[in-house]
């Protein structure tokens, strides 16, 4: 008996197609904003309808059946072509999506978005924040254009270019470092609260910013790596401004703090970052994107003059 291809059925395929995609319920519901036991009825009800099983089910983990495997890649392909359709029928200077971490978007790109706008008038930019991690499809599911993230990672499905190098360094207020003179000279860690963020990219290790540092700077201070941990970097300089530690800052999210003097750099020399600003396009033929990335990638030149010439890198 032929199943009939009514609108819950479809609904079910988009549902499948995503958890086959990601192999876990749990990142499906997020990814298509709905609840885990809501994407597990979906492919229940999916799964009746067909009258075979498309997961084998094991305790954390997934595995697409034999036939299951055959229907998402249908699936995936039908899709897909959906979503480039409907791009190439948008109107052709429709908002440029752009998908940025939010520290970097608050601290370095949206003080410089107005000046992108007084040049390119006729291209509007819709601006989010989120820490979604990206590949093909979730940049076409999500309608993003253009990303930008921090991480020393690889996206084999993209077009991915590194547009910034990033470095460490030690920051605190003049304030806090009057009050701790001997971490100031370098002398000790004691009695100094480290600030760090948590998760400078999915999958960082804990502390992994200041270790870095210490291993190449301190190594001595090792046995004393602790603190508190943040979820943003822009909480991390906010806690530092408001003298409350050290925080382990990336130049980008820093550098006009430093200029106007309400951070100062502890130390002199600074450590590469193990990860990088990385620049993502989903389309490299979008007018708007190519636009949209030769002026990202000129900034990113500008600013890396400004830091050489004030941070001596």
């Amino acid at each position: 008996m032929r199943m009939q291809l009514h609108p819950s059925i479809l609904a079910n395929l988009r549902c499948f197609e995503v958890a086959a995609r990601l192999l876990n319920f749990t990142k499906a519901a997020q990814a298509l904003n709905l609840t885990q036991s809501a994407v597990s009825q979906q492919i229940r009800h999916l799964e009746e309808n067909l009258g075979y099983p498309l997961f084998v089910r094991r305790h954390r983990s997934l595995i697409l059946t034999d036939k299951g495997q055959a229907l998402f890649e249908c699936a995936s392909r039908i899709f897909l072509d959906i979503e480039q359709t409907l791009r190439r029928l948008e109107p052709a200077e429709a908002p440029l999506q752009v998908n940025c971490l939010p520290s970097f978007a608050l601290q370095w790109l949206m003080p410089r978005l107005s000046d992108f706008q007084h040049l390119h008038p006729a291209i509007a930019v819709r601006l989010k924040a989120e820490f979604q991690t990206l590949d093909l499809h979730a940049m076409q599911a999500d309608d993003i254009d253009v990303a930008i993230r921090f991480d020393p990672g690889q996206y084999g499905n993209l077009q991915a270019e590194r547009i910034l190098d990033e470095y460490l360094m030690p920051v605190a207020t003049p304030k806090f470092l009057s009050e701790h003179p001997a971490f100031a000279a370098g002398q000790s860690l004691q009695g100094v609260t480290l600030l760090h963020d948590a998760t400078p990219w999915s999958g960082a290790p804990e502390f992994i910013e200041w270790r870095t540092w210490m291993e190449a700077e301190r190594p001595d201070w090792l046995a004393e790596l602790g603190g508190i941990q943040f979820n943003l970097a822009s909480l991390v300089i906010g806690a530092a401004l408001n003298h409350q530690g050290v925080a382990m800052a990336r130049t980008a999210l820093v550098l006009d703090e430093i200029k106007s003097g309400r951070l100062v750099k502890v130390f002199d020399r600074l450590v590469p970052s193990p990860a990088h600003y990385m620049l993502l396009i989903q389309r490299a033929d979008d007018r708007r994107t190519a636009v949209f990335s030769l002026w990202l990638k000129e900034e990113c030149h500008r600013f890396s003059d400004e830091r050489r010439q004030l941070l001596l890198i």
